[in-house]
């Protein structure tokens, strides 16, 4: 809704409004932006792709008439409102960047604990204020964030001293990378570059190891590119359209006749992993898909697939990995952009310095995310919904002062 200072023409997408006699323009502007006017437009729009109000439906429409003094009133007492409300809203605003850097600032001690005893002075803070902290979706979301990395850090669950220390799983992995070398299963890789001591960032419990993924020898797959075969079997393409909150979902799939040769080749199993190649984003680029059941489908060339034939990662640990602070601000360094695309290659990947702790360890970590993850989800529905009360018994009350 426009209201013009001088005088002028409009095109054929605006309809020009005049008020005659004692019509204040200024209250027929907020007539026309009230709510009733824009249910009565909507109701009676036409068109299907551009929805548009008729002139003959404008006029058609009932505004109500009043004395021009009352006009001005109102219209004063309205501007009066608006400054209120934009002082209120200034003034909210600076209150939630105040609350962001609280919680981000309570959120980063935990992080950088050096103890055990400083993590739990810092927990216990945190604790005792948590129903005043976590009520925003930004906040909540800090939290999740925070809880990754406290994963990949080692410091969410307690280390098993009972546990094979992830140096005994590389000896393992060495051992059998050798063997299948010699016996032709797979080509003896250029040795990565040792890990020296600030590419580290930060200290890891003593069971844990920090690699390059390309040590444990992943075996990757870019995904397949055909568009269908005139001869094979009807069978599940994954697309990026069937990844979601990075989960595979099986609701809306496209199935394509592909030969038999091909899904061998880009068949999915249990313990695979799925890395997103290109996209537009990069905060969907680089991100891990852990294939967690049996499915029976391939995945188009939008993705990696990532396997490891020596038994030294979890596939959900793996994803939970690819979504932490510490391997997303890493490969997004690697980003290779063409023409608004943002690209990564199995080199990428295999680059990452990551921290590889005791697989039955991996196994309690990944419960424990599950389980907090699971808690803050529930946490923010509780928001959205306390939310949308509120703006319901806002708008009601509005509507009995109005009516």
């Amino acid at each position: 809704m426009l209201v013009a200072d001088e005088a002028g023409v409009c095109t054929t997408e605006m309809i020009p409004i005049r008020g005659y006699s004692s019509i204040v323009p200024e209250f027929l502007r907020l007539t026309l932006k009230s709510s009733y006017f824009i249910n009565y437009a909507d109701n009676s729009t036409h068109g299907m792709s551009l929805p548009r109000l008729g002139t003959e439906k404008a006029q058609l429409a009932l505004i109500p008439i009043l004395s021009e003094p009352e006009q001005h009133r109102i219209v004063a007492k309205v501007d009066e409102l608006m400054q209120l409300c934009d002082r209120l809203e200034q003034k909210q605003s600076g209150s939630q960047e105040t609350h962001r850097q609280l919680v981000s600032c309570l959120l980063t001690t935990l992080t950088e604990a050096t103890d055990a005893q400083v993590f739990q002075a810092a927990w216990s803070r945190i604790a005792a204020n948590f129903d005043c902290l976590f009520t925003t979706q930004n906040s909540i979301e800090q939290l999740k964030q925070t809880i990754l990395q406290l994963a990949v850090m080692g410091k969410l669950v307690p280390q098993n001293p009972n546990d094979e220390p992830a140096s005994e799983l590389l000896n393992k992995i060495a051992t059998e990378k050798a063997r299948l070398i010699v016996e032709g299963k797979i080509k003896k890789q250029n040795l990565s570059p040792k890990i020296n001591e600030q590419e580290k960032p930060f200290t890891l419990p003593k069971s844990w190891e920090w690699i390059r993924l390309g040590n444990v020898a992943p075996e990757f797959q870019n995904g397949i590119s055909s568009r269908g075969d005139s001869k094979g079997e009807e069978i599940t393409v994954i697309r990026l359209a069937d990844i979601k909150e990075y989960r595979v979902s099986l609701s809306n799939t496209r199935e394509l006749v592909i030969n038999e040769k091909s899904i061998s080749n880009y068949k999915l199993d249990k313990d695979d992993n799925l890395i997103i190649r290109v996209n537009g984003s990069s905060d969907i680029v680089g991100r891990f898909i852990a294939i967690e059941e049996p499915i029976n489908a391939i995945y188009c060339d939008h993705f990696i697939r990532m396997r490891f034939p020596m038994n030294s990662f979890t596939s959900s640990f793996i994803k939970l990995l690819g979504s932490s602070k510490l391997v997303r601000d890493n490969i997004q360094k690697l980003f290779i952009t063409t023409a608004g695309q943002k690209t990564i290659n199995q080199g990428h990947v295999n680059s990452l310095i990551i921290p590889l702790p005791p697989l039955a360890e991996q196994h309690r970590i990944v419960a424990k995310v599950d389980e907090l993850i699971t808690l803050c989800e529930q946490l923010k529905t509780k928001l959205a919904t306390a939310q949308t009360l509120q703006q319901q018994l806002a708008e009601t009350l509005v509507q009995q002062a109005v009516a």
